[in-house]
């Protein structure tokens, strides 16, 4: 199972506000190596957006640097999830979301 995606992947996803945020931050999962953090992620009573690993810190600075610094708490909370999934789950898994 692999969660390697390409820029046209991304395309799949017909919002454009979700497509931006969520190819951004795999952009910035993936420079900022994260990628292990997302995939054994286990922190639901505070989740991302609370959390005090420092890992979540970095992605989100990543994030900003890279271009977007739009994020809610919501957004931030639904994008954060939706990278976990695509680690835990993989590629094909989390462009079905999207069909």
């Amino acid at each position: 199972m692999s969660f390697q995606m390409q820029s046209s992947d991304f395309l799949n996803i017909k919002d454009e506000s979700s497509r931006f945020m969520l190819e951004n931050a795999y952009q910035a999962i993936t420079i900022s190596e994260g990628w292990d953090f997302m995939k054994s992620f286990n922190d639901n009573q505070h989740g991302f957006m609370f959390s005090s690993n420092p890992m979540t810190g970095k992605i989100m600075s990543k994030m900003e640097e890279l271009g977007y610094s739009g994020h809610s708490g919501s957004s931030f909370g639904w994008t954060m999830r939706m990278m976990e999934f695509l680690a835990k789950h993989g590629r094909e898994a989390f462009l079905a979301k999207f069909q």
